[in-house]
């Protein structure tokens, strides 16, 4: 299974709440969210970030399907 997590700079706010949600696969720099560590969280909680984000900046795909 291959995760692919994309983050839309454009639309970051910077807001937090992927870091809170799926601790440890995404940081906040320079008030925008990116990717560090796809293995970190289950894919449950990477889910849920993508939902919690306020702006929708955060996209997933596992095996080239959008989740």
């Amino acid at each position: 299974m291959t995760i692919e997590i994309d983050v839309s700079a454009a639309r970051c706010i910077g807001s937090k709440s992927c870091t809170h949600a799926a601790e440890g696969v995404f940081e906040v720099v320079n008030g925008t969210a990116r990717v560090v560590d796809v293995s970190a969280a289950p894919l449950e909680d990477i889910v849920a970030a993508s939902e919690v984000c306020p702006t929708g900046a955060i996209k997933i795909r596992r095996d080239g399907q959008q989740l």
